[in-house]
């Protein structure tokens, strides 16, 4: 076991959607730090203009982006798919995989800044379950891009229940624990089972689902549409920079309000001159705001309904509740898993904006060796979504279906769809549809030096393998040409 030191610390980082935070383990367990202003989180905010000589990363960006929303980016992590997006800030272009590095740098600074001689053994960054290898792979880029000593990447709901699992290891039963992660963009929803031992404690996956599309941000942009309406704004004829001006407004008044009405029953807003010779001032009843995120909840209730399914239990087995993320505190939530799983399953005796921070930094410290337990750590993991190769007919042929248990294997035979074939690129897809286009590509092997056969007469053996750590192996073998080829690709 390595002894923890606060000058060369294993970290853990939970890059949010809308907010970040950076904690390191201890002797006495997980820290999560504070910035200047004595605050645990981090808007996940870029902001920059050609007067300036580098970015703004934070929560001066998030104000500076209520001035001038055309030189900010909120919510990069939901462009996290596609590393060649374009990000325009002032004078520059940038991509997501950019932006996110700058804002883990700026978290990792904050942490940097409070111990001289701060150098960090190593880092462990959060992702959704939910996401894909490529969504998981420009993460890790990301946090290279920053300068970070990656020890690994950690699911989101996983980091949670392990902050869950240590704190309450003295009394933790054998359970059934769902994780419900709702933040600024993401939803994650996880079933595990704990199973805690003299010599182990083990999580185990049962099953996950999800959607990234779908968070606080929405619940955002609802909220202003509504309000909007409600104080009968006119956005249109103005100039473009105005409109901007007062969509970024109307967000802002919309997050206040939905965070007041988690708490109150009305709230009044009042913003004088949000366009020229309009103001707003209105009231606004928490059963309004329920009523237009209504159709967001019954997509987390069907999400509830499926996952449970597919972990093969009844809404009785869950015997605990873990809210994570900051959109979990909405009052509706409580009453949505009430309705699902019956009451007082809610666990809250630790913060849901921190844990994922926390249970990132319990995993860098069990990777470095740094627990001193008498227990094992045991983690028990299984694949969000299903893998397959693309055909010629637009489908995609899974091997690896998904929820299946981690490590796994699969092997099926193909064959070629042309006359004298002498190379094949043999596209890799990751999602849950039957079809090419909605899936996402996670990778190309090319073949070449096919011995020349009819079409249909030549077998490519196609193998998937995924480990525990979730690394996928793909081999291929055509027996005829000699040709074994074996290549990696990494989930997490």
């Amino acid at each position: 076991m390595r002894i923890d030191n606060e000058k060369k610390p294993v970290l853990g980082i939970d890059l949010g959607t809308t907010y970040s935070a950076i904690s390191r383990w201890t002797e006495k367990g997980p820290k999560v730090y504070q910035n200047p202003r004595r605050e645990y989180t981090w808007a996940s905010v870029v902001y920059y203009d050609e007067r300036q000589e580098k970015p703004l990363v934070g929560n001066l960006a998030l104000k500076r982006a209520l001035i001038d929303p055309e030189n900010a980016v909120i919510g990069v992590k939901r462009m996290m798919d596609d590393k060649n997006q374009k990000i325009s800030l002032g004078n520059q272009v940038f991509s997501p995989i950019d932006i996110s590095a700058m804002i883990l740098r700026d978290v990792y600074e904050y942490a940097e800044k409070t111990t001289p001689g701060f150098d960090p053994a190593g880092v462990v960054v959060t992702v959704p379950y939910y996401f894909t290898a490529v969504q998981n792979t420009n993460t890790s880029e990301a946090a290279r891009l920053a300068g970070l000593n990656v020890l690994g990447i950690i699911q989101e709901p996983v980091a949670a229940a392990l902050a869950y699992g240590i704190h309450e290891e003295e009394t933790l039963n054998d359970e059934i624990i769902m994780v419900f992660d709702l933040g600024g963009g993401t939803f994650d929803l996880t079933v595990f089972r704990f199973t805690n031992r003299a010599d182990k404690l083990t999580f185990e996956v049962l099953a996950t689902g999800g959607d990234d599309r779908l968070g606080g941000l929405d619940f955002d942009q609802s909220l202003a549409e509504l309000i909007k309406k409600k104080a009968n704004l006119k956005l249109a004829g103005q100039s473009e920079t105005d409109q901007l001006k007062a969509e970024s407004a109307l967000l802002e008044s919309a997050k206040e309000a939905k965070e007041i009405l988690s708490f109150e029953e009305t709230t009044d807003i009042i913003k004088p001159n949000i366009l020229p010779g309009q103001h707003i001032e209105i009231e606004i009843e928490r059963e309004e705001f329920e009523e237009c995120i209504e159709h967001y909840f019954a997509k987390m209730d069907a999400i509830i309904d499926n996952v449970i399914e597919k972990a093969s239990l009844s809404r009785e087995d869950i015997g605990r509740v873990i809210k994570v993320g900051g959109s979990s505190r909405i009052p509706k939530i409580d009453e949505l898993l009430t309705q699902k799983l019956g009451s007082n399953k809610t666990f809250g005796n630790i913060d849901p904006d921190l844990c994922v921070a926390q249970g990132a930094s319990i995993y860098a410290a069990y990777l470095d060796e740094r627990i001193e337990w008498s227990k094992e750590i045991e983690i028990k993991t299984a694949t969000a979504h299903a893998l397959g190769v693309g055909l010629g007919n637009g489908r995609v042929s899974v091997l690896i279906p998904g929820n299946r248990r981690t490590p796994c294997e699969e092997t099926r035979i193909f064959t070629t769809d042309s006359n004298d074939c002498e190379e094949l690129d043999i596209d890799l897809y990751q999602g849950s549809s039957k079809f090419i286009k909605n899936n996402k590509k996670i990778g190309t092997i090319h073949v070449p030096g096919l011995v020349k056969r009819p079409a249909g007469e030549l077998d490519i053996k196609i193998t998937f393998r995924i480990n525990q750590q979730q690394s996928v192996s793909v081999t291929i073998v055509q027996k005829d040409s000699n040709i074994r080829k074996v290549e990696n690709v990494k989930l997490t």
